[in-house]
């Protein structure tokens, strides 16, 4: 019962930020935005943070370490980001992205998310990159290409405010954390996940089986999440009421102790892999599509990071 409450604080933390940027002066637009994510991406291809306007305590971190902008991605980006999907937030000054992005030979899925100061400096960059040295476990039926859905503008006149988005999109983490179903969700009964590029609901891959050809709120209702014992530090980082998309960090943590659960909709038993049967933890980037109140898409980057590592944020 404690993580309920804990969770309905976080919403609220969540909220009231979201909420305080709306009278917000839009510094940067959307074109001015997607140009510093630009140069951004030029300068890790150039391996030269030079050129790239930055403050001066400007703050960098991969997988939630903080780096210099000397290290990391800085040495290794060989080629720019195919798959990407921009969420791009205008009254927060700020803009996402997931994508992938090659390393020395390495086709590795990659988020980032900028914060832009007065629209004229980047002061903060946050990246998650799945690197081949850490697999998912996700298998290797990749889709090339973001879905549709993203790239298509809501009507004016069906758009939802900031704080809505917000709401909906952490409904899912809840449904997630503190539930044992999807009846606190709003899912489009055609919402699709994907992750690290896999289809994980509703699949279309015609190999596919057990829950990744379920719904997502199917899914929620077979009680599953019981083997992810928190989400914790969700941040809402990017919000697009133009496009319908909020962009989230999270953690889930597994702390390895359930060895089974039962079924809530065929009441069987079901064992947990032996995968979740050890402490660990996924650091997440999630791109919800919300598309008339519901949430139809989900993009997320994922990897695994030591049990209840903090985000460094």
């Amino acid at each position: 019962m404690h993580r309920f409450y804990l969770n309905v604080a976080v919403a609220m933390v969540l909220l009231f930020g979201i909420c305080n940027n709306v009278a917000a002066v839009v510094e940067c637009n959307r074109d001015c935005l997607t140009g510093f994510l630009n140069t951004y991406l030029q300068a890790l291809k150039k391996h030269d943070a030079s050129g790239l306007p930055v403050t001066k305590n400007v703050k960098y971190t991969e997988n939630g370490v903080r780096l210099n902008l000397t290290d990391g991605l800085w040495q290794t980006v060989t080629d720019l980001p195919v798959y990407r999907i921009d969420v791009v937030d205008e009254e927060a000054g700020s803009i996402g992205m997931l994508g992938i992005i090659f390393e020395n030979g390495n086709r590795n899925f990659f988020s980032t998310r900028l914060k832009v100061e007065k629209g004229t400096q980047v002061s903060e960059i946050e990246n998650l990159v799945v690197r081949n040295i850490t697999p998912s476990g996700l298998g290797n039926a990749q889709r090339n290409d973001p879905h549709p859905l993203f790239a298509e503008p809501v009507p004016e006149n069906e758009r939802l405010s900031r704080a809505e988005l917000v709401t909906i999109g952490d409904s899912y983490f809840t449904g997630l954390d503190t539930d044992d179903h999807g009846g606190n969700v709003p899912f489009d009964p055609e919402c699709q996940r994907r992750e690290n590029g896999t289809e994980t609901a509703n699949s279309t891959n015609p190999e596919a089986r057990g829950m990744a050809k379920m719904g997502c709120k199917a899914q929620f209702d077979t009680g599953f999440s019981v083997i992810v014992t928190d989400i914790r530090e969700r941040r809402f980082v990017a919000v697009d009421p133009v496009y319908g998309l909020a962009f989230a960090f999270g953690y889930f943590d597994h702390d390895g102790s359930i060895p089974a659960y039962k079924n809530l909709t065929t009441g069987e038993m079901v064992d947990v892999s032996p995968a979740f049967r050890q402490p660990f933890s996924f650091i997440i980037a999630e791109i919800f599509k919300v598309k008339k109140g519901t949430i139809r898409q989900i993009e997320a980057v994922l990897t695994s990071v030591p049990y209840g590592m903090p985000s460094g944020w």
